[in-house]
């Protein structure tokens, strides 16, 4: 038990966890972690429960907690272990320690006569007469007393019995356990339980990305080419799907990366050979092996640099010849093509397979997810990828991640122990991969053709002023004092240096790195808000970061491998750009521009009451509290932050946003806010323009204004419902300004502007903010930013519209109202009533400018019975359709026509959840 020095140390944890297994061990301490509180510790409630089962008599548990070491305060892991370890797989010993622990006192150093009596008593009911021998000579035992005493009386006691005389039948694990999916995929495959857990991971995150669903070939080809050729993809795919179902499952991608990776070197050679064997008959004829040879050769030309091509002095190889020689050598039988046995003779001399195993082998660590064995294998990984890319031109829409340089360093230490023992304090590691004139990473990032910097003013005090962001005075005089001093960088390239990574000698084998840390390569940023975009952060501009000694640039399948091998963030994506228009060599944008989305914060507004002063501004002063209460300018707030490159369209940027906080491209507008007048914006509607030649600066805030989001929806559907009143107001101008029921002519003046502007074509969109004021003068009720009855306004629109558009007097209804708004929207109501007594009837009618209809109601009910017959055979749904005041009766008549069951032979039940009740009829 042996954490503290007051307990009594039966065993040691170190030796109890030699004794268990590592599987025994991880599933212990996950256990434990899952079980025990959030400081480390199991509560007495907690083990009984989940170590020994509510099946242990309460005191008899209350003892084995005791004796493994437990507490008031709880019962650590290690106690834990070593009091099962004793239980299940101790010596006599052992176990006569942890019986002697269970009815010792608190210090553990003797047994008390009175308490153990206790103890006894409670936990079998009965004291046994050997305790008198026990307590002959004193009241209290040390532990050698009680050790020469329970050897002589091993049942005294039903522990004692239990631990001691009978054979032990309880384990840690339990061997007649079903194995799990992991254990059993484990168990056909070179792989671990651990590498199938991670790879599930991965597979799930690449099946996520299917359009479709599936693990198809067109998903296979996003991942793996590049670097695979396209010519092998379809191949290599059907290598994996081995049912021919056009989906590669979980199960079938952990065999096939077993065979590809893990197995020994022959079945590696057998799942290539299955690659090639394209009609799956085991045998590879003349075309089959001119198209490997091809294959082959292409990945030699790719896989390898083209110094190593001509340090191999290898001749030009025709695929078709070379077919032809490989059959007159190994085709035994005179068939015309090889089996696979022939071609395992034929690779034993001859490697032309290895750089495309090599190359599944990266592709399968790499891209899908598996972890290397050891560091060695996982640096060669690495540096052969590396490498690769390094030869190819970087394209633009590229993605490349940064790393900080003080990880990478230390991963180097770690992969490859050679190179920290090789280089000096301030050399390149050989296999770090850089672009650029100066590979050997000590050049300044403006001076590497594939690292743009661009936003970065490099004429820092001390430095010679330069015009562009890739030459220069600056450039040259760097160069300068590379050439006479490569150990140190002058002190005018940035306001302060970067700080020196030196790599000390190792004294010892080096450690795993932690997770990747790239928190130094950004700026500190006082706003703390999420960005809608992935950049990561700001890089620092306060020092000249150099590539090669402040950070590295991997590709994204890296990056991606080993941020699941070694965890970290932030990721520091950039993208690569042409430098400006007629350059068409490709960048990286170190410093995409950042800015700051601001968003219009509308406080909640009520009407006003209707005082006197309300009354007589709405009377002598038209619009002044309309006015006032709907024009302040909203308080802004800083909602996101983003990071667009200098490149992107502001037609990307709209489409961009409208994606991300889900509007429509009609309802948001941009605007750039001066710098120096927050009131000064600009209007950014041009959207063939980039994000650069709008003359969006760095930090710069972005105001979103977000249209019709103020409740007004009804206004806006209320404007444009009647072509004939739209065709009118568009052609003719009468309203009538000495109406005095009307309203001077200002709501048909303000909705004939509107429909103008509607119909003019120069505007996208168009806010009804004229009209909306204009009803806000006459009907203060409709002020401010609350939802609003759209029946109400619609009302009061068209008989403010009546009544600026009345002609002249109609008879009775027509005397005084003849508009267009009664041509297009009155009508009459006849009602009529009939005397019973006298027979008189009475006509009436009655004018109206709208009509309410009721909203329809189902007088019916969907019912679906489940229909269970007593000979067991299979439960048959039914639907069915019928009156809401319909009885039970009803129900089992139209089910007995469905069904075939006679009425008095159904039983209605409802069931609900646990609860059956039978209906009555």
């Amino acid at each position: 038990m042996g954490g503290k020095d007051s307990k009594l140390a039966f065993i040691s944890y170190e030796d109890a966890a030699k004794r268990v297994s590592e599987a025994e061990l991880k599933r212990l301490k996950e256990a434990f972690k899952r079980a025990s509180t959030l400081s480390g510790w199991m509560t007495e409630n907690l083990f009984v429960r989940e170590v020994l089962w509510d099946g242990v008599p309460q005191r008899l548990a209350q003892l084995i907690y005791k004796g493994f070491g437990g507490s008031s305060k709880g019962l650590s892991f290690k106690d834990l272990l070593c009091g099962l370890v004793v239980l299940t797989k101790g010596t006599r010993e052992e176990k006569i320690k942890l019986i002697f622990g269970m009815y010792a006192d608190e210090s553990y150093s003797y047994v008390q006569k009175d308490e153990m009596d206790r103890k006894v008593l409670e936990t079998e009911g009965h004291v046994s007469p050997a305790l008198s021998n026990l307590f002959k000579e004193s009241d209290q035992v040390s532990y050698e007393q009680f050790y020469a005493w329970i050897r002589d009386h091993p049942d005294a006691t039903i522990i004692s019995q239990w631990l001691l005389t009978e054979t032990t039948t309880i384990s840690l694990s339990n061997e007649m356990d079903t194995p799990t999916f992991y254990q059993t995929l484990a168990g056909v495959t070179h792989l671990e339980e651990t590498d199938i857990i991670e790879l599930e991971k991965r597979y799930w995150f690449i099946k996520a990305q299917s359009k479709t669903g599936r693990f198809d070939l067109d998903l296979f080809k996003q991942y793996v080419c590049p670097p695979l050729p396209e010519t092998l993809c379809d191949a290599l795919f059907l290598a994996f799907d081995e049912n021919r179902d056009n989906h590669i499952d979980f199960k079938e991608m952990a065999c096939g990366i077993s065979a590809c990776c893990r197995g020994p070197s022959t079945e590696r050679q057998k799942f290539c050979f299955k690659v090639f064997d394209r009609d799956h008959d085991s045998q590879l004829n003349v075309e089959e092996l001119t198209e490997m040879l091809t294959s082959l050769d292409i990945v030699r030309q790719e896989y390898n640099s083209p110094e190593t091509l001509a340090a191999q002095e290898l001749p030009a190889m025709d695929p078709a010849v070379v077919a032809k020689e490989i059959l007159s050598c190994h085709d035994s039988n005179q068939t015309g093509a090889i089996s696979q046995e022939d071609y395992l003779m034929w690779t034993v001399n001859n490697n032309l397979t290895e750089d495309f195993l090599s190359l599944l082998s990266q592709i399968c660590h790499i891209v899908l997810g598996l972890k290397p064995q050891c560091r060695e294998e996982e640096g060669k990984i690495i540096q052969n990828w590396l490498e690769r890319e390094s030869r190819q031109p970087m394209k633009v829409g590229q993605v490349w991640y940064l790393i900080s340089m003080q990880w990478w360093n230390t991963w180097l230490e770690y992969v490859n122990v050679q190179i920290g023992d090789m280089q000096g304090a301030n050399s390149t590691p050989k296999h770090r991969i850089s672009k650029g004139k100066n590979p050997g990473g000590s050049s300044l990032a403006w001076e590497d053709e594939g690292v743009v910097m661009l936003g970065v003013t490099k004429n820092a005090p001390g430095c010679e002023k330069t015009t562009n962001g890739s030459g220069g005075a600056v450039a040259r005089n760097a160069r300068k004092h590379m050439l006479n001093a490569p150990d140190t960088l002058p002190q005018t390239h940035s306001p302060s240096a970067s700080p020196k990574l030196k790599r000390k000698a190792m004294q010892s084998a080096p450690q795993r790195p932690p997770a990747i840390d790239n928190s130094p390569l950004l700026a500190s940023s006082p706003h703390k808000f999420s960005s809608l975009t992935n950049e990561g952060g700001r890089l620092r501009r306060d020092i000249m970061l150099v590539r090669g000694k402040d950070f590295e640039i991997v590709p994204e399948p890296i990056w991606r491998a080993l941020a699941s091998w070694y965890g970290g963030a932030p990721a520091l994506p950039r993208t690569v750009i042409l430098r400006n228009r007629g350059d068409e060599s490709p960048s990286l944008e170190l410093y995409p521009i950042s800015v700051r989305l601001l968003r219009h914060q509308v406080p909640s507004q009520r009407p006003p009451p209707a005082t006197s002063f309300t009354g007589m501004m709405a009377g002598i002063g038209g619009m002044a509290w309309s006015l006032a209460n709907s024009t302040n300018t909203p308080r802004r707030y800083m909602a996101y932050s983003a990071a667009f490159s200098r490149k992107h369209t502001l037609q990307q940027v709209y489409d961009f946003l409208c994606s991300k906080l889900r509007f429509c491209r009609e309802d948001i507008r941009i605007w750039k806010i001066s710098p120096r007048d927050e009131q000064n914006l600009t209007l950014l509607d041009d959207e063939n323009l980039t994000v650069e030649e709008a003359g969006i600066e760095d930090n710069q805030q972005i105001l979103i204004e977000v249209r019709n989001k103020d409740l007004t929806c009804t206004d806006n559907q209320r404007c444009n419902g009647s072509e004939q009143l739209g065709q009118h107001l568009l052609h003719e101008r009468s309203p009538s300004v000495d109406n005095p029921l009307g309203m001077k002519g200002h709501i048909a003046q303000r909705y004939g502007e509107l429909i103008k502007d509607l119909w003019s074509g120069t505007s996208r969109t168009v806010a009804p903010l004229k009209l909306r004021w204009t009803i806000g003068k006459y009907a203060p009720r409709f002020n401010g930013f609350q939802q609003h009855d759209s029946q109400e306004l619609l009302s009061f629109l068209l008989d403010g519209l009546h009544e600026d558009l009345n002609r002249q007097a109609w008879e009775n209804h027509l005397l005084r109202n003849q508009s267009l708004i009664v041509d297009l929207f009155h009508g009459q109501l006849k009602s009529q009533v009939r005397c019973k007594e006298c027979g008189k009837v009475s006509v009436r009618f009655d004018p109206y400018s709208y009509l309410s209809l009721p909203l329809p109601m189902d007088s019916c009910i969907h019912l679906e019975i489940l229909v269970n017959r007593l000979d067991g055979s299979v439960p048959v749904k039914y639907g069915l359709r019928l009156n809401m005041d319909e009885k039970y009766k009803a129900l089992k008549r139209e089910l007995c026509t469905l069904s075939g069951i006679p009425a008095d032979q159904l039983l209605i039940v409802e069931i609900m959840g646990p609860i059956v009740k039978v209906s009555a009829e």
